[in-house]
């Protein structure tokens, strides 16, 4: 959907799957595209960070991508 803002690696690959995770358990129509779809294919592709951004390229828009960044980096820095 669009172009990546924030680089998911090692080091902040569990804080995104947790924004991620939470996003599904909060809001029953995010992301807005095809919530369903998205759903089950982030169960196959969240094993690791390639895929993981993949995934996050294919679905998230601009918006949800920062959301997505500003929620990484608050959570590494708490630890």
């Amino acid at each position: 959907m669009t172009t990546r803002h924030l680089q998911i690696d090692a080091d902040t690959f569990e804080a995104a799957k947790a924004h991620i995770q939470q996003q599904f358990d909060t809001l029953s129509w995010w992301p807005t595209e095809g919530p369903d779809q998205a759903k089950q294919e982030y169960r196959l592709m969240s094993s690791n960070p390639a895929q993981l951004t993949y995934w996050c390229e294919k679905w998230l828009n601009g918006g949800q991508w920062r959301q997505l960044e500003n929620d990484v980096r608050q959570r590494l820095r708490r630890g």
